[in-house]
């Protein structure tokens, strides 16, 4: 096909060759993308970039809370399209342990207590969600390009996410010019300060892993623990709320940008749960709501009591994220997200006023 099409363009241009050549006009200029378009193209390579890159790095990540700085090191193996084995190194209470995830579903291995947390969650692979969180992003921040930097040796272009609504810097990251894979990321509070930061200390692309690393099957003397199981999240929120098994409340307010995602009834410790999912693009925020007057578990953190709107609450904040935990009505509620507890509260108080 190329070789005709060759022969074609000779043939016409010995056709024309004793035809006078009118002036030629002044070529029209190449149409090049706005810096904006040329942010947004990159931040959508992004979504694509572990579906089709294969690697092997070392990653950390740090957050900042109001009781300092926490910081987790891992070695992390990821082979295109879905299968990822993440090493925990640092700190030392999580030395050994590590994270095979396959598709949809998370095997967590806890070396110490020498058992195998299974979760699942079609999110993962969820390409509609993805797709409807990135026009969610696109509409509530503007995203602006940066200078190039280096990450891990290598080339990265930066982008910022400016929240249209404020005019705040919410999330900076780092995309890797060649693979477009995300080599770092910040997210920002209010106030300009830091509040995560993922980083990669190193990385090497490369298909040769060995399939080994990402064995599910558990070791002599280990026991499996099922853990959380979502079911498919639906963006039919009417039919799925209708279905819960209770009468469902959800919030009057939302921070502006936010709207619903999606829904869905998941078991939760052997309790029907009702879980909403709201998002700005960027930050998202959970509740989930049950009948069974089953409290929220807040693991090994301490809740602090705290009251609103008539109602006795608990908190607790892990770095950037808070869980709000009340009842009311009958009905058990948690909000779960990387917002301030005075954001979680006024979202709380509309759910059951």
């Amino acid at each position: 096909m190329i070789s005709a099409v060759r022969l074609s363009i000779a043939v016409l241009a010995l056709a024309i060759a004793s035809v006078p050549a009118p002036a030629a006009p002044n070529p029209a200029p190449t149409p090049t993308p706005s810096a904006e378009r040329a942010a947004q193209d990159m931040l959508r390579a992004c979504i694509d970039a572990p579906k089709i890159v294969s690697y092997i790095g070392e990653i950390q990540t740090t957050r900042w809370g109001p009781n300092g700085a926490s910081a987790m090191l891992a070695r992390i193996e990821h082979e295109a399209p879905d299968r990822t084995r993440r090493l925990y190194v640092a700190p030392e209470s999580a030395y050994g342990d590590y994270v095979v995830t396959i598709g949809t579903t998370s095997y967590e291995f806890d070396t110490k207590r020498n058992r195998i947390v299974e979760t699942q969650n079609p999110v993962l692979s969820s390409q509609v969600a993805l797709n409807d969180n990135f026009a969610l992003l696109i509409a509530n921040y503007r995203p602006v390009l940066g200078p190039n930097d280096m990450v891990a040796g290598r080339q990265a272009a930066t982008v910022s996410l400016v929240n249209k609504y404020t005019g705040l810097r919410a999330m900076r990251i780092w995309i890797d010019r060649q693979t477009k894979l995300i080599l770092a990321k910040e997210t920002y509070r209010p106030n300009g300060a830091v509040a995560t930061r993922v980083r990669f200390d190193d990385i090497r692309y490369t298909n040769e892993i060995p399939p080994g690393l990402f064995a599910t099957s558990p070791p002599s003397g280990y026991t499996i623990v099922l853990g959380y199981r979502f079911s498919t999240l639906s963006t039919d929120i009417d039919k799925t709320t209708h279905s819960a098994g209770f009468e469902v409340l959800g919030p009057r307010f939302l921070p502006d940008g936010f709207s619903i995602l999606s829904a869905d009834i998941s078991d939760l410790n052997g309790i029907r749960t009702l879980h909403l999912v709201y998002s700005d693009g960027i930050r998202m925020v959970s509740l989930f709501e049950n009948a069974s007057g089953a409290a929220a578990d807040f693991g090994s953190a301490r809740p602090v009591g705290t009251r609103f709107a008539n109602h006795d609450a608990q908190y607790v904040k892990q770095g950037p994220t808070t869980l709000l935990a009340w009842r009311d009505r009958g009905l058990s509620f948690a909000l779960v997200g990387d917002l301030d507890l005075s954001e979680l509260v006024a979202i709380g108080a509309s759910v059951a006023p």
